[in-house]
Formats: C-alpha cells, structure tokens, sequence
C-alpha cells in the first residue's frame, strides 16, 4: 500500500447551514466551518478554526496535505463541533496531481462524532464513528476500479480493509477519474430529509 505519493491537494471547503420547511430553503454559510483562498492561511501557516497536521502545510492559497514523497500523510479538522442539523450541504474543491499513473492511496471527507488524528485510513485514524467520503485513487485490491469514489459510514467498531478498498463496507460509490485533471475537482455533498447527496464535476 502506497500513502499518499506523489500527491498535491488543494482544498477549498465551505459548509452551509440548511434550514427546510414548507416555506423554501434558506442557506446560512458557516464560516467557522469554512476556509478558502485567498488569504487561506495566516503568517504562521495555521487555518482560523482548524488544525492542519502531518505533513499537510497550509499557505495564503491552498492547502496541501501531502508533498510528493512516499509515505506522507496530512489532515485537517475543524476544530468547532458542527451543530446537529437535519439537513446541510458542504462544497469542496481539491486537485490531485502526481507523476506516474498509479497514485496514490487518496483522500477523505470526514463527518464524525470525533475529531480524528493523523491515521492509515485516508490520512486519519480506523474505527471512526461517522459518515465518510472515501476518494480511492490506489488499487488495493487489483480489480482495476480506481479511483473510486464511495460512501462508508462506520459506528467505531469496523476497522477499514486495505486490502479489499473496504469494498463489504462501501454503502455505495462509483468509478471516478479525478486524478491530474486541468481544473479543480468540485465536490457537493447535501443531506436533506434524510437522503444523503455526493455530486462532483469532472474538473
């Protein structure tokens, strides 16, 4: 298994408060959820409400979470719980770009009771309790399906197969190529009324 090789990231995250009824939605943007360029970082490269660790590095526009070396791992977690909500939608856009045509492991969008710490499952730790967006870009298992996006949700007592690409845990996913594409990867993921929405472009 290859962490995170030669891969470059650049995220831009938003999350946005929905507030449904019978009247229409309303949208309140939750900046202390939220970073993006410009002026991203601050002069001592920290992101206001987050914390960015491993070997991720934040600057005034993007923030990478790992160089391109063998065996690199960063994260980044908000560090303010976000209030339950019955319905929310958060926006994303990253790159990854590397050399060669394998890749690397990948990346991950957390949405968990905890905060996480830096870990083998897509840079963060195994048995989380939450909901996770899983962007495989490392053919683990050999059946040439990568990269591969897909849904997992775990209750904290499932340890992540590396071997399979968790593929008996996958609730659902598909074929994705967001590898080395000319423009950002923009990813939506909306939860409303119960019915869970992943949306991305091809960048």
């Amino acid at each position: 298994m290859v962490t995170f090789k030669a891969c470059v990231l650049t995220i831009f995250s938003t999350i946005i408060s929905l507030t449904l009824s019978q009247a229409p939605t309303y949208r309140r943007f939750e900046y202390k959820h939220s970073f993006r360029a410009p002026n991203l970082a601050q002069r001592d490269g920290s992101i206001p409400f987050w914390m960015v660790t491993g070997d991720a590095i934040a600057s005034s526009e993007q923030l990478r979470l790992a160089p391109s070396m063998r065996s690199r791992k960063g994260i980044a977690w908000n560090k303010r719980p976000f209030v339950e909500s019955d319905s929310f939608e958060i926006e994303m856009e990253f790159k990854v770009t590397g050399q060669g045509r394998i890749g690397a492991d990948g990346l991950a969008l957390w949405y968990t009771a905890q905060q996480g710490t830096l870990g083998e499952v897509f840079g963060s730790n195994d048995y989380w309790t939450g909901l996770g967006v899983l962007f495989d870009s490392f053919d683990n298992d050999g059946q040439k399906n990568n990269p591969y996006v897909s849904v997992m949700i775990n209750d904290g007592t499932r340890s992540y197969d590396h071997q399979t690409d968790g593929a008996q845990q996958i609730l659902t996913g598909c074929q994705r190529d967001f590898r080395n594409k000319p423009f950002p990867i923009h990813v939506k993921v909306e939860y409303v009324k119960n019915v869970l929405t992943v949306s991305l472009t091809d960048g």
